[in-house]
């Protein structure tokens, strides 16, 4: 139904190719996932496919990409500009008399008010806006379903909609995403998009197997090579020091043999020559050895040498009669007592105001002098001195003396030269929360406040990026509706409703990762 054949693309910007001679296929009922690291091409290659003109303004690319006579559905990950001036009342209009509205819409938690308000999207919340966009793509019924971090923002429902949508729905489904969960339980064939040799050349891999099987595949697959690889290393330099050994002979044997012995001389030139001819024969063989390879899931989020806080200190303890935005009363009754150090994830519905309430407390912090907060936000525009390039960013008021530190971190987290030195606002999701948690190692807080921190990393970086927040010694307060960070991080798992805040059984995640096997 869908066809890409000897796709290459190339970033206008740096002539960067990062996909090169792509083909596959989509079948009915696939349920293809593309996965890889940040900055990949992932979002490029669903621009390509699905909405070319915006695509054509920053990348070139070769090939042929067909799905005709099919009508394709595109969610973008994230909404289009045009989109958050409307109301979702416009939006829904044409879909009235459509009974599925209202079913879809219920089964998404979208209540009737927000589906015929005129408000513009831009005034609801992130999840409140994947929600709807996620609607009106069902709604439009198209042949294909092409979907790109479907999952990004939604609380815990939404995500298990999402899910169930990609698992059942008879049409094939190419997507994006960054919940190993989803993949795990959705993905029937993978496109891995790869940039191998220190981000230096694009590799694809395509594979008729699940999330799981795949990377159990690609480790194993890994491991193999660089073992041959490290082998054939081995005996390549033993054979080159048995091989100087005997070219040291020689020399000497030249350096020493009479004048008087001309044929002894032209022997020893000729075995010289054939010493030789052996080199230039091992070096050759050496350019086609197996090479050893990196891996882009290798990164270095290390937190464990961060401050730390003593245990039990208390770090917060507020009561709020009523948390609002505007005139709107979301939350009564709120709570909350976080000790050191403490890992506490809070969850909730779409717009109930857990954005809100993480704001609250980074201003309560900011009053304590005993401690460094670090917050990460959900929108992008909320951090400060966001200008100039990645690496002016990570060391913008810190010194010229950290800058080959700053370029270190990067490195360290496999951003390439010309990475480093692009403007931020054109670096991936993925590649942005990076540069964020590079700073982070720069300014040493004691607390993290985190919105959303995995929404944007691969299923490659999320494992070590865990590992990493679990081992961190200070306090984490996270919003989060990643079920796998929610298992694997998190001390206490908070839900946020209209009463206050609720504490949740963290068994019921454990159960959810038990389910899956």
């Amino acid at each position: 139904m869908l066809q890409v054949n000897h796709l290459t693309v190339t970033q206008n910007r740096d002539r960067k190719t990062l996909i090169a001679d792509l083909s596959f296929s989509l079948q009915k009922r696939d349920k293809l996932a593309v996965i890889g690291a940040e900055g990949n091409g992932k979002t490029a290659l669903l621009r390509i496919i699905c909405r070319p003109d915006i695509a054509s303004r920053y990348l070139s690319w070769e090939g042929f990409v067909d799905y005709a006579p099919y009508q394709l559905g595109y969610l973008e990950q994230e909404c289009p500009s045009p989109l958050l001036d409307k109301s979702p009342a416009e939006l829904t209009q044409p879909f009235i008399e459509d009974s599925d509205l209202y079913r879809a819409a219920d089964t998404l938690s979208l209540r009737s008010d927000l589906l015929f308000t005129t408000r513009p999207l831009r005034t609801l919340s992130g999840g409140e806006r994947m929600k709807l966009r996620f609607l009106l793509i069902r709604l439009a019924r198209p042949d294909i379903f092409v979907l790109d971090e479907p999952a990004n923002d939604l609380d815990l429902e939404g995500i298990g909609v999402v899910e169930s949508f990609i698992r059942d729905c008879p049409e094939p489904v190419l997507f994006v995403s960054h919940d190993e969960t989803l993949l795990e339980r959705t993905a029937t064939k993978i496109l891995h998009i790869e940039q191998i040799w220190r981000r230096t050349e694009p590799r694809a891999t395509f594979s008729g197997l699940g999330f799981r099987d795949y990377m159990e595949q690609f480790s194993r697959r890994i491991d193999r090579q660089n073992q041959l690889a490290a082998k054939e290393e081995k005996d390549y330099q033993d054979k080159r020091r048995r091989h100087l050994e005997i070219q040291e002979k020689v020399h000497r044997a030249q350096e020493n043999i009479s004048r008087k012995d001309p044929a002894g001389a032209r022997l020893l030139k000729k075995k010289m020559h054939s010493v030789k001819s052996t080199g230039r024969r091992l070096e050759r063989e050496h350019d086609e050895m197996t090479k050893k390879t990196d891996r882009e899931d290798d990164i270095g989020f290390f937190l464990a040498d961060m401050p730390g806080i003593p245990h039990n200190k208390q770090v917060l303890d507020i009561y709020m009669p009523h948390l609002s935005t505007g005139d709107r009363v979301l939350a009564r009754n709120i709570i909350l007592l976080v000790r050191g150090p403490e890992r506490v994830a809070i969850t909730g519905e779409n717009g109930c105001g857990k954005s809100t309430l993480l704001r609250f407390i980074r201003s309560t912090l900011r009053e304590r002098n005993d401690l460094t907060v670090f917050y990460l936000p959900q929108d992008w525009k909320e951090l400060p001195d966001t200008g100039g390039s990645a690496l002016d960013y990570l060391a913008a008021g810190c010194g010229s003396s950290v800058r080959q530190e700053a370029s270190d971190l990067l490195g360290s987290l496999n951003f390439s030269r010309e990475e480093m030195i692009r403007p931020f606002e054109t670096l991936s999701g993925g590649q942005k929360v990076k540069l964020v948690f590079a700073r982070l190692r720069l300014i040493k807080p004691h607390i993290l406040l985190l919105d959303e921190p995995s929404r944007h990393l691969s299923p490659l970086s999320n494992p070590a990026f865990r590992e990493s927040i679990a081992e961190y010694p200070g306090c984490v307060i996270s919003i989060s509706h990643d079920r796998s960070f929610l298992r694997a991080v998190c001390t206490r798992v908070l839900r946020l409703t209209e009463d206050g805040l609720r504490e949740e059984d963290r068994r019921l995640y454990r159960e959810m990762n038990s389910d899956q096997r």
